[in-house]
């Protein structure tokens, strides 16, 4: 997703607050004189609702963008697992090994901050094991199942279950909801469907020509667990410049201050981004509580909107 700046934020103190990053890779060549490939097939994953203990009854919550995996397999008789390696979606894998494959662990990634080069493993998203895939020289096997009104191989996976999920805020602007976090500044639209990202809803924030900047928050504070990961999620479309604040406290004895977490730049359709607010909340040494604010930066003197759906900050 281009045209995404971090503001100036040092780098992460605590190393559980990051996943570990990944890079789009070639397959790794198993050794052995195998020289023609076997193929893996992936065309996307979808996050869909589990059975029990979902996180949400909401459509919009399982709103995602993976856009790459990372595929590690394990061959009867090895003794290790073997990296293939990171793709993006949809992806065609030369393997160099063929036969029954004991397992195939399929990672979700997602592009971290909307940052093509640092695609990470999402920490909420399950894996997913495939088990008893046979490969054969120069022959397709697919992944996931199809989907016939596509013609497309889809796999699907879930967020972790409650309770291993913490939501600290959430807003899908749906006619079940029936209250939303933000100040008033922010509307929501309840029933344009047409124009919602999922649902029939979705929050927006007017700007006439004549305001250069108008600022909506989420009034309330949230405390977190300093060993946790740390994310916010949400799908926008925007007509101008749109920032993201954390506010926090430097230590016991600090005023509150306000740092920028990113900005987002225009964009004509839905966008979803993952933006991982620990990188923000290293700055104010893990303390609490925390809030969060945004602004639309209209540099250009122009009427226009931001549309906010699906938004939650989320930690496990």
């Amino acid at each position: 997703m281009s045209g995404m700046i971090f503001s100036n934020m040092r780098t992460l103190r605590a190393a559980w607050m990051l996943p570990i990053l990944l890079t789009i890779s070639a397959c790794n060549k198993f050794s052995g004189d195998v020289t023609v490939p076997a193929w893996l097939h992936l065309d996307g994953i979808d996050i869909v609702a589990q059975e029990e203990n979902a996180p949400s009854v909401e459509e919009g919550f399982y709103s995602s963008l993976v856009d790459a995996v990372q595929l590690v397999a394990y061959f009867e008789g090895d003794d290790a697992e073997t990296n293939l390696g990171t793709f993006q979606l949809p992806c065609t894998v030369p393997v160099l090994r063929h036969g029954k494959m004991k397992y195939l662990t399929v990672v979700p990634c997602v592009k971290q901050n909307g940052i093509a080069s640092t695609r990470i493993e999402y920490p909420y998203f399950q894996r997913q094991r495939i088990e008893g895939l046979t490969l054969a020289a120069d022959s397709v096997t697919h992944i996931g199942t199809l989907d016939t009104a596509t013609g497309k191989y889809i796999l699907r996976t879930h967020y972790y279950p409650l309770p291993h999920l913490a939501i600290l805020a959430e807003d899908y602007f749906e006619p079940t909801s029936f209250s939303t976090h933000f100040d008033s500044t922010l509307t929501w639209v309840k029933d344009d469907p047409s124009n919602a990202c999922t649902g029939q809803g979705y929050g927006k924030v007017h700007v006439d020509k004549t305001q250069s900047t108008v600022r909506f928050y989420i009034p309330e504070e949230f405390t977190v667990d300093r060993t946790k990961y740390l994310y916010l999620e949400m799908d926008y479309r925007t007509d101008m410049l749109f920032e993201i604040y954390l506010t926090g406290f430097v230590n016991a004895s600090s005023n509150a201050s306000t740092m920028s977490v990113m900005k987002l730049y225009a964009n004509d359709r839905w966008q979803k981004i993952y933006i991982n607010l620990g990188k923000a909340w290293s700055q104010f040494n893990y303390n609490n509580p925390i809030s969060l604010s945004f602004a639309a930066l209209n540099t250009e003197g122009a009427e226009g909107d931001i549309c906010i759906d699906n938004i939650k900050i989320i930690t496990i």
